[in-house]
């Protein structure tokens, strides 16, 4: 893993050109989610997944009206 002492060694090393988009860069990581989800985060969201469908859809779903939604087929 990289420390921030390397990082900030790195950015000494930069020109001043380039120090704006590497701000930005910086700044744009401030805005992202929270860095990937643990195993366990991910399965918590999947059971609060809902279905809201007849039964027999999994075994009949040709039978069923699907809007276009090619995801549904």
């Amino acid at each position: 893993m990289v420390t921030r002492e390397e990082i900030l060694f790195e950015v000494q090393k930069m020109p001043e050109q380039y120090l704006d988009e590497l701000y930005q860069i910086i700044k744009g990581f401030e805005s992202r989610p929270p860095a990937e989800l643990s195993d366990q985060d991910v399965m918590a969201k999947l059971r609060e997944i809902k279905i809201s469908a007849s039964p027999d859809f999994s075994t009949k779903a040709e039978l069923y009206e699907t809007n276009g939604d090619s995801h549904a087929r």
